[in-house]
């Protein structure tokens, strides 16, 4: 059973964890590696409406959001198992729309295609990738 519970400072040493692995790094936009004294000023200063995805309890990941651009990042352990998208359909749930940014090359993509969201015109070169802009639209049924 998934859920999405609002980021708290408590929950910043697991974000770390997975935002700092090498495999997560590599699909994000700013691969840099933050240390916790960053991100603890991050979250003070920002207050940030992050979600942790639990299942059954357990972190399993957590999902970035940004007004209406999100973004999920899986811990490598708990990787392959659906729980991007379990995450991402809780959050779609309730949105009209929604935007994200991703590597074409990152396999992830699929999954956004497969929830709905469509590649755009726009992209950005980053560290030498074609880095894509999705949106999704739900369709409202009058």
């Amino acid at each position: 059973m998934i859920e999405l519970r609002q980021l708290r400072i408590d929950d910043l040493e697991f974000l770390l964890e997975v935002r700092n692995d090498d495999s997560t790094r590599v699909n994000l936009e700013n691969d840099k590696i933050f240390n916790i004294d960053d991100c603890t000023k991050w979250f003070l200063t920002t207050n940030p409406l992050w979600y942790v995805i639990l299942n059954n309890g357990d972190k399993v990941g957590y999902l970035r959001t940004n007004g209406d651009e999100v973004g999920c990042d899986i811990h490598p352990k708990y990787r392959r198992n659906g729980y991007a998208r379990k995450a991402y359909k809780e959050y779609l749930k309730d949105k009209i729309n929604a935007t994200l940014w991703v590597f074409e090359d990152n396999f992830a993509i699929n999954l956004y295609k497969s929830l709905g969201f469509e590649i755009q015109e726009k992209y950005k070169t980053v560290r030498g990738r074609k880095y894509i802009y999705m949106i999704y639209k739900k369709e409202l049924i009058l």
